[in-house]
């Protein structure tokens, strides 16, 4: 454990601060909102700083914190970031601030309504996300994760547009449905090795043990041990699909998207969607040598549709930020399209499972290139919204280039990145996903790749009606960026460019991690 309990720290200082801004029913607070900010982004330091300072090359990580909690349970209070947990952190430490940052901007659309709990709702995503992606046992990031998910749902409940009620109890539903599987799932695998840790199921995965585990300590019903082994995967995995979200478990997604504040969609899709996928590496690779053989096939095929669908769907909208909402599942898609390859039995051949470590650092890349470019998308919705007063209709404009030149510049650069355009953050982690998933599943990613053609339709088709063409009649209400917009939105587009050049200042953390896993899976 290090001198201080940096893990601990940046969890529980939002946290804490969150709960304390919930006492507060002042509906305007400046100084309010200026603390949580002060705190957001002084919290998003330390963890960057984390981020760059831990041991890559120690698969725990040089940060970890390990206290005893519910003895009689055999649970322990422990934290540890490794490279893909210091990834996610570092991504929390980049999107919290600007969503924070871009609510404070858009503060006057939502008149009497309490600020100060609407930021201390921030502030508690915050703590509880970092305390999602540092937790080592399954206890203790299941608590996090309920966490994150209750002011989620205020913050759409309470601050969303027309249409929010109907929005976030389809959000509440498939979340605790979707936690319920989780939760089932877990016990029953946390019942057969008798232990909450992730490293110590990986252990038992890594041994062979796992399968004898589950059929000679659960033994349902008689059930074949395969296929109780594939039915504890199902419930983990359908648990943690709803959050990615994967087709067809998507439902919740775009009205949610389209409802709630901009801010906080940012939150949603760059962020929150990712627990879902960190998760499963996590908790679904170690299961995956017992059960994926008898589900693969048709996981794989519900995953290609999903892509194709999504893209379809996100082309036929009058939204922005539904169309965006669908191309983010899109997105996701591949991620899980890459997840799932990794189960694909390679008898010991070195070069698939080669393949399998490209396909799983692209996942990870991708994960992380989502989340910044997602974020700004959804900011530059938020600032197009404010400009006009009302939710944006893609047939509603037109030649707003020409009145936003430097608005159009940087969100044509972040839509270039969301196609995968090479030299931006958006094209790596897509081409190691298909390099990797074309050895692994030819057929999948034959059929998946056509998602890239037509979400390059939908992307440009944006472009060009919404800032090219004929002047439209929202024209005149339009500003550029303004100087706090630029400040906001520069950061990330500099690193869209960075990463596309130098993917392996986040590839080098992640090497270890991706080792560890794909050495663990072999079977």
């Amino acid at each position: 454990m290090t001198q201080l309990p940096w893990l601990s720290l940046i969890i529980w200082i939002p946290l804490i601060t969150g709960i304390l801004f919930l006492f507060i029913n002042s509906a305007k607070s400046k100084s309010t909102r200026h603390f949580g900010m002060l705190v957001s982004s002084l919290v998003s330091v330390i963890s960057t700083v984390l981020w760059a300072t831990a041991t890559t090359e120690d698969a725990l990580g040089s940060y970890a914190e390990r206290v005893t909690w519910i003895p009689t349970l055999g649970v322990d209070y422990s934290l540890s970031m490794d490279g893909l947990s210091g990834l996610m952190v570092l991504l929390t430490g980049l999107i919290m601030p600007f969503a924070y940052g871009a609510s404070m901007g858009c503060w006057k659309a939502y008149k009497n309504k309490s600020e100060a709990r609407y930021f201390g709702c921030l502030l508690i995503i915050q703590g509880s996300l970092l305390g999602v992606f540092t937790a080592t046992n399954f206890f203790l990031w299941f608590c996090f994760y309920e966490i994150s998910l209750v002011p989620a749902f205020f913050l759409v409940k309470i601050w969303g547009s027309a249409g929010k009620d109907r929005s976030s109890m389809r959000f509440f539903v498939y979340s605790m449905a979707g936690s319920i599987a989780l939760l089932l799932g877990f016990l029953a695998l946390a019942g057969a090795t008798g232990s909450f840790e992730f490293d110590e199921i990986a252990a038992q995965s890594s041994a062979g043990n796992l399968a004898d585990l589950i059929g000679s300590n659960l033994g349902w019903f008689d059930m074949p041990i395969g296929w109780l082994c594939a039915l504890i995967f199902l419930l983990i995995f359908v648990g943690l699909a709803v959050k990615v979200p994967w087709v067809p478990l998507h439902g919740w997604l775009p009205d949610t998207y389209d409802h709630a504040p901009s801010p906080v969609t940012m939150v949603l899709t760059g962020l929150m969607s990712k627990m879902g996928l960190y998760g499963l590496i996590r908790m679904g690779l170690p299961m995956m040598p017992y059960a994926l053989p008898k589900l693969l096939t048709s996981l794989l095929v519900l995953t290609v549709f999903g892509i194709i669908y999504s893209a379809f769907a996100a082309m036929g909208q009058r939204s922005i930020k539904r169309m965006f909402a669908y191309s983010s599942i899109n997105h996701l898609g591949y991620c899980m399209l890459g997840i799932l390859s990794l189960g694909v039995v390679t008898n010991g051949d070195m070069s698939l499972e080669i393949q399998k470590s490209s396909v799983l650092g692209g996942v990870m890349l991708q994960m992380f290139a989502h989340g910044i470019i997602a974020s700004v998308l959804f900011y530059f919705v938020n600032a197009m919204e404010n400009r006009i007063g009302r939710k944006i209709l893609m047939d509603e404009h037109g030649g707003l280039r020409k009145v936003a030149p430097l608005m159009a510049g940087t969100m044509g650069l972040a839509v270039f990145a969301s196609i995968g355009l090479p030299g931006l953050n958006g094209f790596v982690g897509e081409f190691l996903i298909f390099k990797g998933v074309f050895a692994l599943v030819p057929w999948a990613a034959c059929i998946a790749v056509a998602g890239l053609l037509i979400t390059a339709v939908f992307l440009l088709r944006f472009l060009q009606v919404v800032f090219h063409g004929q002047v439209g009649k929202s024209a005149p209400k339009f500003k550029d960026l303004s100087l706090m917009d630029t400040i906001l939105v520069s950061p990330f587009i500099v690193l869209m460019v960075i990463l596309g050049f130098f993917p392996h200042l986040l590839l080098s953390g992640l090497n270890p991690v991706i080792n560890n896993i794909i050495r663990a899976m072999q079977f």
